[in-house]
């Protein structure tokens, strides 16, 4: 670049239209020599020399596409000459769209691997030997003739060791209390004998909800005993399905009330009690 004017412009828009046109000169070797001149920052004008090799790139393209490019034009666009008008066409950057299945196979693969070690896993768990705790059934145990009998099976067996007396210092289980020899067996407090009067069925849950949602944000004002989401021992994710117990049953009741066929992260729930109640 060389420097025209030492002098700085007063009006930079005049001095745009002072600027000589550029000129175009061809070259022996094939390419075009550009002199142009422009205006610095600075307010000076400024030559400026370059030097362009213009390049042919052949492109195949589809037969319909070359056929589509010799289309006649129509419309205001009829005397235009071939290829887009700068004018009135604005081009986008061009996007190059690979198709493949090879995706589709990582992806089965993917899943397929995924389903493998969850099965394995979960049969990893479910097998377990109550003579040694190994991964195989107990009746396939190699150790079943030295070791004798499952702990399991022994702590099953009815003990032969006679009650504490009444006055002694070991503590006595309300149900063992007064017990004469010969009577039968009593029958601890299990699931059976647990009151579920106080306990709501809450179904169509979002599989997002666990305990301590509902604890937090629905049953916030309630008083509960225990709240349990019922999830699938596979996945682990949510059924959708959840057992709340309450102090009362006038507060399950009031929560029925209030929650019932009512919206909760976007799912119409449903509460009702997990047995009919007496």
């Amino acid at each position: 670049m060389a420097d025209i004017a030492s002098q700085p412009v007063a009006n930079w828009a005049d001095s745009e239209n002072e600027l000589p046109v550029p000129v175009i000169t061809k070259n022996a070797d094939g390419t075009k020599t550009v002199v142009s001149f422009r205006v610095g920052p600075d307010g000076k004008k400024y030559k400026v020399i370059q030097k362009v090799r213009e390049t042919i790139v052949k492109e195949t393209v589809h037969p319909a596409v070359a056929a589509r490019k010799q289309w006649t034009k129509f419309g205001e666009e009829r005397d235009s000459a071939p290829g887009p008008d700068m004018r009135t066409t604005q081009i986008g950057e061009d996007v190059q769209l690979n198709l493949g299945t090879a995706w589709k196979d990582l992806e089965k693969e993917a899943e397929e691997k995924k389903a493998e070690e969850s099965a394995k896993n979960a049969t990893t768990q479910r097998i377990k030997c109550r003579t040694c705790g190994g991964d195989h059934f107990t009746s396939k145990c190699p150790f079943k003739d030295t070791l004798g009998v499952d702990s399991e099976a022994n702590a099953a067996a009815p003990s032969a060791t006679p009650e504490p007396e009444a006055n002694s210092s070991v503590f006595v289980p309300p149900h063992l209390r007064n017990r004469k020899p010969g009577d039968a067996p009593a029958v601890g407090r299990g699931y059976e004998d647990r009151d579920d009067s106080t306990t709501l069925r809450i179904t169509q849950l979002n599989e997002i909800v666990d305990e301590d949602t509902l604890r937090d944000e629905l049953l916030r004002p309630f008083m509960l005993k225990r709240v349990t989401v019922v999830k699938d021992r596979m996945t682990g994710r949510s059924k959708g399905v959840a057992y709340v117990s309450f102090m009362s049953v006038d507060q399950a009741q009031a929560a029925i009330d209030r929650f019932d066929g009512k919206g909760y992260h976007n799912l119409i729930i449903h509460l009702e009690f997990s047995k009919p109640k007496k």
